[in-house]
């Protein structure tokens, strides 16, 4: 399929498209996805009326193969360079960067690619979203579990929306005891989604709206501010008294004082983090290990619960105190998975 993404003149007469580079980086990354491993770009060539004239070969900017080393940014930036100096002549200099480009993919229909780039219809969403009237049901059920579980590490990373305040009834509880606004979650995944600002006024919450739907889809629980059984201080009291297994060991980061620093462990969300994280790249939780996806066996407000976040990069046994673990360093892991993996590394100490 092709897609064109056209510049514009940025002096003089008025630009047609003054976000060119950010548009573009934002297609490439839509399609790729944020890891960058989904080939769904087949090559990328030059499409303006003088790149039209030349040989298809010497049109070409980036390839599959190449794509393939490339992050998303480098991916960009690469392909603008070389579109810069492309059909001018051997002396000139400067060059123009956002020239028409060609993006051919591996979609296999018009609908894989609207999926793909999350695309909206103009009239409606942006002129609602303009407004900060409702927006359709429609339109904030395009959220997907990425979005959400990006929206919650986002959230845990500090990051708040704006106009947003914090929730009055209802929370999202993460699996260590931290409670985040459902809003909050659903504002920041439906700006991704739909990519516009997002006003209070565009959505409700509450059981049986959208917000809510799309959150627990996610594998994330809902619960009242009255829910007893969920108090964030009991929690803490029952981590602090009970005896710690194999996966509290494993949250120690290399300090001997466990139940000190599981209850900094837990406060921080280093585990929860990698969670949405992982989920907002795949779009669910499976086992990196076995592959299974709890889900699908459990339903989703059970399974997502048995996916557990191992140390695989550094043993606690070798971490100095003060280590420092990067998401990248953990492994999501089944319970069984969990288990076995450090049973083997309990052998392999011996």
């Amino acid at each position: 399929m092709l897609l064109h993404s056209r510049g514009g003149a940025a002096g003089g007469r008025p630009p047609r498209n003054p976000d060119y580079q950010k548009a573009f980086r934002k297609i490439i990354s839509r399609l790729r996805g944020e890891a960058a491993a989904n080939p769904a770009i087949d090559r990328i060539l030059l499409d303006s009326t003088v790149g039209r004239r030349l040989p298809e070969n010497e049109r070409v900017l980036l390839e599959v193969g190449e794509l393939a080393r490339l992050s998303n940014e480098e991916a960009a930036a690469t392909a603008a360079h070389r579109a810069r100096g492309m059909g001018q002549a051997p002396d000139a200099k400067g060059g123009n960067s956002t020239k028409a480009l060609r993006i051919e993919t591996f979609a296999q229909n018009q609908q894989d690619l609207i999926s793909l780039l999350r695309l909206v219809t103009w009239t409606d969403t942006v002129e609602a979203a303009a407004s900060h009237s409702r927006l359709a049901n429609s339109d904030q059920r395009r959220v997907t579990a990425s979005n959400i579980g990006q929206a919650v590490f986002r959230l845990l990373s500090g990051e708040l929306p704006a106009r947003f305040d914090l929730s009055k009834d209802y929370d999202v509880l993460l699996d260590d005891g931290t409670r985040l606004a459902p809003k909050q979650v659903f504002a920041l995944a439906l700006e991704e989604a739909l990519n516009i600002e997002i006003h209070p006024s565009h959505f409700s919450a509450g059981w049986g709206q959208p917000c809510f739907d799309l959150i627990q889809a996610a594998g994330f629980r809902i619960v009242h501010k009255r829910n007893a059984g969920a108090n964030d201080e009991q929690f803490s009291n029952e981590l602090a008294t009970r005896p710690p297994d194999e996966g509290d060991k494993e949250a120690a980061e290399g300090n001997l004082k466990v139940v000190t620093h599981i209850r900094r462990e837990r406060a921080s969300g280093l585990a929860q983090k990698k969670k949405a994280a992982f989920l907002a790249e795949h779009g669910r939780l499976y086992c990196e290990r076995c592959l299974l996806e709890p889900a699908k066996v459990y339903g989703v407000a059970v399974g997502n619960a048995c996916i557990e976040v191992h140390h695989a990069s550094v043993q606690v046994k070798d971490m100095e105190a003060g280590h420092v673990t990067r998401l990248e360093d953990l492994q999501c892991l089944c319970a069984n998975c969990h288990r076995v993996t450090h049973k083997e590394l309990a052998s392999s100490w011996l």
